[in-house]
């Protein structure tokens, strides 16, 4: 570092031998020999704007026309559609796959006749979340006695070391995205770690209308897999050895989240800023030193937001020309014909004095 246009060195070991270099070579060595280059590649190429070659993939306007708009006097030419219209009015409500506790909700409600449809959620979804509390709060005390009483246990019984790590196979958001081990204690809790993600899912159509706006869908996955990639590496750290610690160490602990993945979100969802990154970017580390995953399961991805007339657009074709509404004059204020019996009446009036 440069103090008073001194240039100085900090080392970490400043007593260090060639056996502790050695041992730092090796520890770096397997974090490279381990870390999935082939993702960071493709998060740096998202950054850099690769994926913008494809044609209107980050068109910002707020109206795509799906048919013709039938002025008359000039014969509609070919129009470009979009690939799909979400229907009216989109969000976590029309999700096509996958399950959603809103959703779920709204269907319920639905189902029932006039004022009853607002008493039949409620007690739905406070009977789902009450066992699924319950069942949390069983897994905690779990998860903790599984992180603190192994390292307590001496040989021959055991080796003062926390059990194995192991693959994350119990969530149903970041599954697929966590390719890497895990220790027990997030292993034994992961369903109901993972459990948080289904309010940022839910509220991420709210969260995209507010700060990017309506925007083509290729911006809108591209911006969804950077933001859960985000919070998938933020609440599953990978292990470094085969029994981790719980503490963020670069050898025999978890390590944190690479900091590549809070820049991601900035880049690829314009409107986004410090404050809807900085909970789950407060401890990150450079590559290969960290923690990466990565989201591809757009099938969890609530539609966009809509309004009722994109919901609703215009027809394919235009209807066929010779019928009244050519008439220029059609939408003109008539002119009533002079009725007689005023006419006969306004002249006989007698002259009014002034």
């Amino acid at each position: 570092m440069a103090s008073g246009g001194n240039e100085s060195v900090w080392y970490l070991l400043p007593n260090g031998s060639a056996s502790t270099n050695a041992a730092f070579l090796a520890v770096y060595k397997h974090f490279e020999d381990t870390f999935d280059y082939k993702t960071y590649r493709h998060f740096l190429a998202q950054g850099e704007g690769a994926s913008r070659r494809a044609a209107d993939a980050y068109s910002s306007y707020a109206y795509y026309p799906k048919g013709p708009h039938c002025d008359k006097g000039k014969q509609p030419g070919a129009v470009q559609a979009p690939g799909g219209i979400a229907a009216f009015p989109g969000g976590s409500v029309k999700r096509m796959f996958g399950f959603d506790f809103g959703k779920m909700v709204f269907d319920v409600t639905k189902q029932a006749d006039g004022a009853t449809g607002a008493a039949a959620g409620p007690p739905m979804a406070i009977a789902t979340q009450g066992l699924s509390v319950g069942m949390g709060m069983v897994q905690s005390i779990l998860a903790a006695v599984l992180d603190t009483v192994p390292p307590l246990i001496p040989p021959p019984a055991w080796n003062n070391m926390p059990l194995p790590c192991a693959p994350m196979l119990t969530g149903h958001i970041c599954f697929g995205a966590v390719l890497y081990p895990i220790t027990m204690a997030d292993f034994t809790i992961a369903d109901v770690t993972d459990g948080m993600m289904d309010g940022y899912v839910a509220g991420f159509p709210n969260t995209y209308a507010e700060k990017v706006g309506k925007t083509s869908d290729a911006m809108y996955k591209a911006c969804f897999s950077a933001y859960m990639s985000m919070h998938c590496s933020a609440i599953f750290p990978r292990c470094t050895v085969p029994q981790t610690r719980s503490e963020p160490i670069p050898a025999g602990g978890r390590v944190p989240m690479c900091l590549h993945l809070c820049i991601l979100p900035l880049v690829l969802c314009p409107g986004f800023w410090i404050g809807d990154v900085i909970g789950q970017c407060e401890m990150v580390a450079p590559p290969p030193m960290c923690t990466q995953a990565f989201f591809w399961n757009y099938g969890l991805l609530p539609p966009q937001y809509v309004s009722f007339d994109e919901g609703n657009p215009y027809p394919k074709k235009c209807p066929p020309k010779g019928d009244a509404s050519d008439d220029p004059a059609l939408y003109d204020e008539g002119v009533l014909p002079i009725s007689p019996i005023l006419k006969e009446t306004s002249a006989k009036l007698p002259a009014v004095a002034v």
